[in-house]
């Protein structure tokens, strides 16, 4: 099975993360996959709007656990590289040169969430549970957290969301500036590919350029952060707190951490 789903109507592209029995959980395959369609699309001249968003009930619950194993047995520096290959895919979604809409139709969770504000436009479901749960994890907030969020509702609310590691709703999303709108489930679909299409009838290499300006215009070095982050969380996966943390949440009992 594709892990993700790519439908084209005419300049509009729809990419669906395409793994439901797993609530669309990020593996590597799944994010070369993404990584793939998305440079793709950056050359072709006959898609103007980007659309993304998940199969079934979640838009991503972000890290899967099973393919997160492959890093803890891997050394510091392996687990870095593999990281660093992983992260290619914020860039790819970030720096597109056509509009981008995110459909957040579930739950969006970690980096599943960092991906759906790496784009442009992101429209939730009323129904939707947000969260950026990597500290209660251990760990530090990746796929570009720690850059997209400050950047969209202030530092003070970031760190808000990012330490806290919370459950929040898409209506508070809203009221915060992290998302555009929050919809009824069942209008998400229709008004998120309307607004693609109206995307995609403007001037597309002006749109491409106008983002790419305002993106620059406000942004530090993205691929140093980007490996900062990875080195941070390439040490992390190897501390008690992290392991402590997973054991928890399979035991289904709070996490015991030690501070190491």
């Amino acid at each position: 099975m594709e892990n993700v789903i790519v439908e084209r109507v005419e300049a509009v592209a729809t990419l669906r993360l395409n793994r439901p029995e797993k609530m669309n959980a990020l593996n590597m395959a799944l994010i070369h996959e993404l990584t793939g369609a998305l440079r793709s699309l950056q050359g072709d001249t006959g898609v103007r709007a980007v659309v993304l968003t998940g199969n079934g009930s979640a838009f991503s619950a972000g890290g899967d656990f099973d393919a997160i194993q492959a890093l803890w047995k891997a050394s510091p520096i392996e687990s870095r590289r593999l990281l660093l290959d992983g992260l290619e895919v914020v860039k790819a979604l970030y720096h597109l040169e056509r509009p981008t809409v995110a459909l957040i139709n579930g739950p969006a969770v970690g980096g599943g969430l960092s991906l759906a504000l790496a784009c442009d436009f992101v429209l939730a479901a009323q129904e939707a549970s947000l969260s950026f749960p990597f500290v209660r994890l251990g760990i530090v907030p990746d796929l570009g957290a720690l850059y997209l969020v400050p950047r969209l509702v202030g530092v003070r609310r970031a760190k808000e969301l990012l330490l806290s590691g919370r459950t929040f709703t898409a209506k508070e999303a809203v009221e915060i500036g992290l998302i555009n709108r929050a919809v009824p489930r069942e209008a998400l679909e229709v008004e998120g590919q309307e607004l693609a299409r109206q995307l995609a009838e403007g001037a597309t290499r002006a749109l491409g350029a106008a983002k790419s300006l305002l993106q620059h215009g406000l942004e530090m070095d993205l691929e140093r952060l980007l490996e900062l982050e990875a080195h941070a969380q390439s040490l992390l996966w190897h501390t008690a707190d992290h392991r402590e943390a997973i054991a928890a949440f399979r035991e289904k009992r709070p996490p015991r951490f030690v501070g190491s």
